[in-house]
Parts: structure tokens; sequence; C-alpha cells
């Protein structure tokens, strides 16, 4: 056979995609976009479909719903134990007007809210990890680790290390990371060495190995969750490595992160989410009984916690934010590293602006993912056309994920404004309803907006002809950036 008729061969087998594509019921103009590229770049539009078309794991995704109902039979239990009116008394305090809000997320992911915890809005990597280390440090019984990014650096050394010293004391570690994300970590078999042989086997998510799932590769794991006994759990967008310390960069350079540190029951359900995913990636279920042990309460906040991804059917935190947005009356604060929104999100805060909400939309000047930052800013001219006020971040690199909204509901996760992590990522947000937290968190976002500068409508939408292209170029990719 000559290698003409070889790639005909090819081609004619990747046309086979076209039923998968119909079927898939995406937007229409999704579904054209991806069969003009099978049928228009031979062979190679097959492979971008293989890798780039898919945003759901089906079998995995069955297979987690079993061990979901699992888990909501244990999680019942206990709440009957340790906490039978405690869900009702949190529903009972929590502000009124976000109700529908509680109770989307309620039914679409797995949590209600709780009431009774400690929140701490952590905005310093360096003090962030000086807290991480002093919970790891009061270990007893387990510490369980999941991350987007864990370098194997200094920064990782230092966990690491940390992490060993526990568990040659005898508590339970269990690991997991990104395949992706922490590639130079899976790598590093000599960084590894020192978990193996604290007895401690790191577990990747999502692995590339696999050949007949190369989809594997645009679906990650972009969750940061550490929880410690049962009692601590940490959340938010900061990752393990050099890079993210204010003292690494260059001077007058920040890095801008906002973690949480949450003490009481909603550590629980973080713990839950880890339980989840770690199942997923090993088929091992932490049911045990020392998983789940009752949690003090701490403190006055309630608290919710939304986990969503592509084993889910529904997009539970993209959601939540349009309905957040929505709803407000006064004020929708967001900040996010990248924004890519799709038109549903996009004409949700234009109609905010229009009816008189604040609308203030927080990025960075600067960004880690030059193609990211020109596909977002592609979107800003309807927003401001709309009265929606864009600030960029000029102090250093922006990667804190937050929204507060009429100063009563703030958001702070993993989760970006943009549609990879609406559809393609794990994700998971931290709901907080109440305007304590939310007080501080706007506190937070006023004076990250003296470290910027607003964009001026007249003069951004008069932008040279060349950078709207690039950008509008760059915006054609944007499902898969």
């Amino acid at each position: 056979m000559s290698a003409f008729q070889s790639l005909w061969l090819l081609y004619l087998i990747s046309l086979l995609l076209i039923p998968v594509v119909i079927t898939k019921k995406d937007k229409p103009v999704t579904s054209v976009a991806w069969l003009l590229t099978i049928v228009f770049l031979p062979v190679v539009g097959a492979v971008i479909f293989l890798i780039f078309g898919t945003d759901r794991i089906t079998n995995r995704g069955r297979k987690k719903l079993t061990s979901n109902a699992i888990l909501r039979i244990r999680l019942r239990e206990i709440e009957e134990e340790w906490a039978p009116n405690k869900a009702q008394m949190a529903r009972n305090e929590m502000p009124k007007e976000l109700e529908t809000i509680r109770k989307l997320c309620q039914q679409l992911s797995l949590f209600d809210v709780v009431g009774y915890n400690q929140v701490d809005i952590l905005v310093d990597a360096e003090d962030t990890y000086l807290k991480i280390e002093e919970a790891i440090e009061a270990a007893t019984e387990h510490i369980n680790v999941e991350y987007y990014i864990f370098r194997p650096d200094k920064t990782g050394r230092r966990f690491r290390d940390l992490l060993a010293n526990k568990a040659k004391q005898g508590v339970k570690i269990n690991f997991l990371y990104d395949a992706i994300g922490s590639y130079k970590l899976g790598w590093d078999r000599t960084f590894l060495q020192g978990f193996w042989e604290a007895g401690i086997e790191p577990k990747e998510f999502l692995p590339l190995r696999t050949f007949f799932r190369p989809w594997n590769m645009n679906l990650r794991n972009h969750r940061k969750i550490l929880v410690i006994d049962n009692q601590i759990g940490f959340t938010g967008s900061l990752n393990i490595g050099d890079d993210f310390l204010a003292k690494n960069q260059p001077k007058g350079v920040n890095w801008r992160e906002t973690h949480l540190m949450i003490r009481g029951p909603a550590a629980a359900q973080l713990q839950w989410v880890f339980c989840e995913d770690w199942y997923f990636a090993t088929d091992e279920e932490l049911l045990s009984p020392q998983y789940f042990k009752p949690v003090d309460a701490c403190g006055k906040e309630i608290v919710q916690v939304v986990a969503s991804g592509p084993d889910e059917s529904e997009e539970v935190i993209h959601k939540a934010v349009i309905m957040a947005v929505n709803q407000a009356r006064n004020s929708v604060y967001i900040t996010s590293p990248y924004f890519i929104p799709d038109q549903a999100l996009s004409l949700s805060l234009e109609m905010a602006a229009m009816r008189g909400v604040d609308v203030r939309l927080l990025v960075p000047a600067r960004s880690d993912h030059t193609l990211v930052s020109y596909a977002g800013r592609s979107y800003y001219d309807n927003l401001l056309r709309n009265y929606v006020r864009i600030y960029e971040y000029k102090r250093g690199y922006l990667h804190a994920k937050m929204m507060i909204v009429d100063g009563k509901f703030t958001v702070i996760g993993s989760a970006n404004v943009d549609i990879r992590s609406f559809s393609y990522n794990f994700e998971v947000n931290v709901q907080i309803y109440g305007d304590s937290i939310a007080n501080r968190a706007k506190k937070i976002f006023f004076r990250d907006l003296e470290n910027s500068r607003e964009l001026v409508a007249e003069s951004y939408l008069n932008r040279p002809a060349y950078i709207r292209f690039s950008e509008n170029f760059c915006r054609l990719f944007s499902p898969v950036l």
C-alpha cells in the first residue's frame, strides 16, 4: 500500500468520528466547527477532536456515581450521628435571598450548607505555607493531599520531607497529583523516592500513558485540597512550588494568591471531594471511620463546598456563578487570572451592570499564558460598552480566584472564570454565606484595585486593528485554552 493510499484510508477512518460529533449534543456552532475540522484537516483534525473534543468522562462518571451513592449514605449517617439539626440551623441563619443558590448547588452537587466554621482568607503564599506546615505538624491520624501543581523544587522538598516525617510517625498520607500540572514531579524518580521510602505512594490523576484515552490530556484536575484529620481543610488558588513565593520573583513583583483555611464541619466536605478523587484515580474507597469522625464547631461561618468536573453531567460551578450574578442587586466583584466567559455569563454580567449593579472585574495586566490573555481581552469590548468596570493588576502575577456578591456571598476556590474551569477541569469552590467573610474579601479586593489600573472604555475600544485581530483570532480557540 502506497503512502497516499495509507493516508486516504486514515482519512476515511477519521470520518467515522462524524456521527460521534453529531450525537454529542454540543452547541450547533461547536458541532459545525468540529465537523469542518475533521473534514478539511485530514487525520490531523481527527486527532485534535480526540484530544480536545471531549469534555465528559462517561465511563468513569458512571463508576463514580456508584461511589457517590455509597458516600452519600455514609454522609447522612455521619450527619445523623453528630449534626442532626445543624444543616437546617445553617439554612435558617443564612441570608434568605441566597436560598436559591444554596438549593441549586445542593441539588446538583453533593453538599448542603453547614454552619459553625472558622474561615481564614490567606493572601500571602509564604504565610499560607507556614499555616499548612503547622497543621501538618499537628496531624495525628491522616493527611489527604491533592494538588494540580506540586513542583520537585526547594518548596516541594520542604513539604515532601514534612509529609515523610509524619508518615514515619504513623500518620496515614494519601497523596494525589495531576499528571500534567505536576508532570515534573511524575518524571523525577529521585524526588519521589523520598515519598516511597516513607511508605507514601503518590498517585497520578488521569495519567497520559493510556493510548486509548487521548482526551485525558485535555481534562485535568485543577483542585488544590489539603485535609488534616478531617478537622482542618485548605483550598483555593495556591499550588506548591518556588514560583509562587514573592521572594523568588523580581523586585517589586508579587504573585497574588487567595487561599482558605477552614476549621469545622466544612472541612469534612473537602475531605469528601478528596475521597471521590482518590477513588476516581485509584479505585480505592476511603470509607473507614477515621476519615469521617465528627467535627467540632469552631466558628460562625456558613459554608458550602461546590465541586464540578467532566465526570459530572452538570456544570455546577458555572451555573452557580451565573445565578449569583443574575440575583445581584448591588455589587458583583470578580477576581480571576484567566477570563474567558461563555455567552451566558457575558450576558449576565452585562445585564447586571445595565440594571445598575456595580460590576467590577479584576484581571492581571501580565499573564503567564499569552494566548489566554489575548482571548480574554476580546471579551472586554461588550463588557465595557455595557458599564462593566475592568481593572488590570499591575503589581505582579494575579492568580487569585474570588467573587463577592452584594456583600453577603463570597466564593473562593480553584476555578477561574473561563470555559476550561467550567467545562473541562475538576474544580472545587467554597461558598461562604454572610457578611463577615464578604467584608474581609471586599477589603482584599479594593486593596488589589489600588495596585491596578482601570481600563477606559473610550481608549480601549479604539485600540489598533492589528491588536483586535490578534485578540479575536485567539478567541477562536477559547474552548480549549
